[in-house]
This record gives structure tokens, C-alpha cells and sequence, in this order.
């Protein structure tokens, strides 16, 4: 009898060990499971690392207008470097339907480097959210000698290594000289809100380190749109037809 009871004793052991294997297995592949989750959710990352992966890119087709200078949404002011007695000059003005950002960026004296000029949107009203889509859309075309320049940004973002006066996230825009208006393609992707304010160019990438990609929160409310002329001496002469975010999931 008593040899009987230890072997009971011993199967039972045995069963509950092998019941606490089978229960961690199955915590760790429920655990497993939920960060898989968890990763695949948009809503936890960053909308500039989602966009700049291809595996998670999945748009569709629906459009979002955020300006027309045919019918303007927003107020639009032109402003100069002011800071070490800057020289560049500009004016920002909407004709025919067009918006133009015409001036001559050239060096701020005391920094013997160029400055910049802006067209910012000044008015305090609210932007449609946009974190579902891919990035913006702007139909424009640039006239007189090629300037490499030319940048866009949105916000009032800065992390908290940025430089004081960089504010938002930004990007380059590259545009060769045309007598036709083109459409140029920005990826929220290609954003970053740590840049240097001194020459406009990113310190870090998006692509480089997700920590500066544009969050969801951002793009909910962009708070402001502003074109740029900075960081190379030369003459900016754009017109704008519009500013779409494309390539957004259907709100149905």
C-alpha cells in the first residue's frame, strides 16, 4: 500500500508539473501574441515610422484639402529672418487663384550664412485630422533659376534636445524650375522635428530615428502649414495651387 501511494504520488506531481509547463507555454504565447498585437496597431507607434515602413503601409485613396488658394481656408502671412539683423526679404500674396511666395534669401550678416523667408498660415483655425493618410500633396510649380532651398513644415513640435528656435516637424522639398505647375509628393515619413533653426537641415531623420517622426497626435491637429525659402542664398519664386494630405483610410 504504502508503494502504491508514493507512485500516485509521483504521477501526481508529474501531472501538475506538466499542467504548470503547459500554463506558462500557453502565458508566453498569449503574451507573445499581445506584443505582436500591440506592434501592428497603428495607434501605438509613431505615424512617421508607420508611413516609412512597407510592410504596414496600407492607404487608400480618399483625399483631404487642407488649403486652395482658389478659395483660401486659411490666412497666410509672409515673414522675414529677423534674428542678427537678417536681409532676406519676401512677400507672400494670392492672385488669380494662385498663391505666390516670391523673395531673395541671402546672408545674415553677423552669421555670414543665409537666412530665410516664410509663408506661414497665422489664423487660429482648427485642421482637419490627418493621421490616417500618408502624407501631403502640393500642386505648385517654381519659375527663375533652380533654388534648392525650398522646405515645408508643420507644428510647433520640438523634442527635448531641439534647437530653440526649430519648431515643428520638417522636410525638404525638391523642385527643379517649370513653366507647368507639378504635384510633389511629401511623406509624413520624411519629416523631423530635430533640425537646426541655424541652416533648416535635419540633425536627425525620421528614417534615421523614429523618436522625431511625426506622432499621431500631430497629425490630428497640425496647427499650422509653412513654406520656406532657408539655408540657401538665392531668389524663391513659387505659386501654389493647393495642399492636400492623400492617400488617407476611407472614414467608412
Amino acid at each position: 500500500q504504502a508503494t502504491t501511494h508514493i507512485n500516485n504520488t509521483n504521477i501526481t506531481m508529474k501531472f501538475t508539473a506538466c499542467s504548470l509547463s503547459l500554463a506558462v507555454a500557453s502565458l508566453a504565447v498569449g503574451f507573445d501574441g499581445a506584443m505582436k498585437t500591440m506592434a501592428a496597431d497603428p495607434s501605438n507607434l509613431r505615424v512617421g515610422e508607420k508611413h516609412a515602413s512597407e510592410a504596414s503601409q496600407q492607404f487608400g485613396s480618399d483625399e483631404i484639402l487642407l488649403e486652395d488658394f482658389s478659395n483660401a481656408i486659411h490666412t497666410w502671412k509672409e515673414l522675414n529672418d529677423p534674428v542678427m539683423g537678417g536681409k532676406s526679404t519676401g512677400t507672400f500674396s494670392i492672385e488669380d487663384g494662385v498663391g505666390k511666395f516670391v523673395g531673395q534669401v541671402v546672408d545674415v550678416p553677423f552669421l555670414q550664412a543665409p537666412g530665410f523667408i516664410q509663408a506661414r498660415t497665422v489664423d487660429r483655425g482648427n485642421f482637419p485630422d490627418v493621421s490616417s493618410c500618408a502624407g501631403f500633396l502640393i500642386e505648385l510649380k517654381a519659375s527663375g533659376p533652380d533654388y534648392a532651398g525650398y522646405r515645408f513644415s508643420f507644428g510647433n513640435a520640438r523634442p527635448p534636445n531641439g534647437k530653440m528656435f526649430a519648431l515643428g516637424y520638417k522636410t525638404d522639398v525638391k523642385l527643379a524650375s517649370s513653366d507647368e505647375f507639378t504635384k510633389i509628393f511629401l511623406p509624413f515619413g520624411d519629416f523631423s522635428d530635430y533640425w537646426d533653426d541655424a541652416t533648416g537641415d535635419a540633425i536627425v531623420t525620421c528614417k534615421e530615428d523614429s523618436t522625431y517622426c511625426p506622432t499621431k497626435r500631430a497629425l490630428e491637429d497640425l496647427k499650422s502649414m509653412t513654406i520656406w525659402g532657408e539655408g540657401v542664398g538665392g531668389d524663391v519664386n513659387l505659386e501654389l495651387k493647393t495642399i492636400k494630405a492623400v492617400k488617407c483610410a476611407s472614414a467608412n
